[in-house]
């Protein structure tokens, strides 16, 4: 059976109307001219909503929503080190299983269509990204001094992710290598990590360069900055999608674009962590390609998408005193084309052949009337509540606001359990 969608707008196309046909998991076609429905299809009168391709989450710890709002006014190392670490050591694959699932619920909601999520127990992490339909690059945060302090089992892990998830759920599920940091991975870590992702086909997915202490350490420790200590180490080699990027030297930047890294871009957790601004015009402008993540729910408080892009234009524009420093197509592409990118998945851009995730959202509200351009609309009007229905690889995950996988009221109820026991 396939999916008419009738009197959909596209945001680059003003008020025009337009047909777009589903196949499989794939658009079929996309049409001003009414489309013949066959007889199995299922025609979805839209009213004139918008038709985007869904957004890519680029960096996130999906089952971090248990730590939503825990020691909110704190930097990054203590936040870690005093807050969330200690209670994340006592969390058990079934808690980070329904954390997962409550994150993957609000995702789907704000028309999020993928994630790039860090974290343990990833087996659970990825059970949950199977029932939920979304898209998945998932990895297993590696954290060890050495090969011989933790190293051997921390890679052990990563390989039986790999040969585990890599391909399942219809293909949506991917696997990522992934040293925590060039701070808490040492030099054979890294080394290893490198030569598994080569030998696997995998890419690395890291935090980097995200506060100043964090390029203080590196650069005590091996003489350069956390970009030119991986260089050395041949990791860029291997494709890197590199969150936060928050404090980084021109020649750092040179050397990001050299190498042709994907930075992921965590507006609002680098802003509340108070870990400063990355440069994103400055990026951009080398050619690097800049995708766009939440972090987790814990230095984020939401795992909204719209919000996020809408956080990425205000704070590149405010500091550089400069309206044009990033335009609203440049937000919705490091939201959607951009984490693509960096995750490594096929097109959805609305165009026949594309794969068919795509996201609908009302334009009738009191903040986005009148809708006169369906891009700046998005970039600088619409909230995530707009989105009514939402399609990965052409598989409905929520229709009319109701999700269709993922039982809300039951995961509100376990995740509530599991905070009254860790917090008490």
């Amino acid at each position: 059976m396939g999916i008419l969608l009738r009197d959909v707008r596209l945001p680059e196309h003003g008020t025009a109307s337009f047909w777009i046909r589903i196949r499989g998991n794939r658009i079929d076609a996309v049409s001003k001219e009414p489309l013949a429905p066959d007889s199995e299809d299922e025609v979805v009168d839209t009213g004139g909503k918008l038709a985007v391709s869904g957004f890519v989450n680029a960096h996130t710890h999906l089952p971090m929503v248990l730590l939503r709002g825990l020691a909110d006014d704190v930097p990054l190392e203590e936040w870690l080190e005093r807050h969330v670490w200690p209670i994340e050591r006592k969390l058990s694959p079934e808690d980070v299983y329904w954390c997962t699932l409550l994150a993957l619920a609000e995702a789907i909601r704000g028309g999020t269509v993928a994630v790039a999520d860090m974290y343990f127990h990833t087996d659970r992490v990825a059970q949950a990204v199977e029932e939920s339909g979304i898209r998945g690059v998932l990895s297993y945060g590696m954290i060890a001094r050495s090969m011989s302090e933790g190293g051997e089992k921390e890679l052990r892990t990563t390989e039986k992710v790999a040969a585990t998830w890599r391909g399942a759920a219809e293909g949506r599920i991917d696997v990522a290598v992934s040293p925590h940091s060039a701070y808490t991975c040492g030099e054979d870590v890294w080394r290893a990590a490198k030569e598994l992702a080569q030998d696997r086909g995998l890419r690395i997915h890291t935090h980097l360069s995200e506060s100043r202490q964090e390029v203080a350490t590196v650069r005590a420790q091996t003489g350069g900055s956390p970009p030119e200590y991986l260089e050395r180490l041949g990791i860029f080699e291997v494709p890197t999608l590199a969150a936060h990027c928050v404090q980084v030297s021109e020649s750092d930047l040179n050397l990001l674009a050299r190498a042709g890294v994907v930075v992921a871009h965590c507006p609002k957790s680098n802003a509340k962590l108070g870990s400063g601004l990355a440069p994103v015009a400055a990026m951009r402008a080398r050619g690097i390609r800049v995708a766009l993540g939440t972090d987790g729910a814990a230095s984020n408080n939401r795992l909204d998408m719209i919000e996020e892009l809408r956080a990425a234009w205000l704070l590149a524009r405010g500091p550089s005193e400069d309206p044009r420093a990033l335009s609203a197509r440049d937000a919705v592409a490091m939201a959607t084309d951009e984490g693509r990118a960096g995750l490594g998945l096929p097109p959805a851009r609305l165009r026949p052949g594309d794969v068919a995730d795509v996201v609908l959202l009302r334009l009738d509200g009191v903040h986005t009337t009148p809708a006169s351009e369906g891009l700046s609309t998005l970039a600088f009007a619409s909230q995530s509540s707009d989105v009514t229905d939402v399609w990965v690889a052409g598989k409905s995950l929520m229709r009319k606001g109701r999700l269709l996988t993922i039982d809300e009221e039951r995961v509100q109820s376990e995740v509530g359990r599991l905070l009254r026991r860790h917090m008490n």
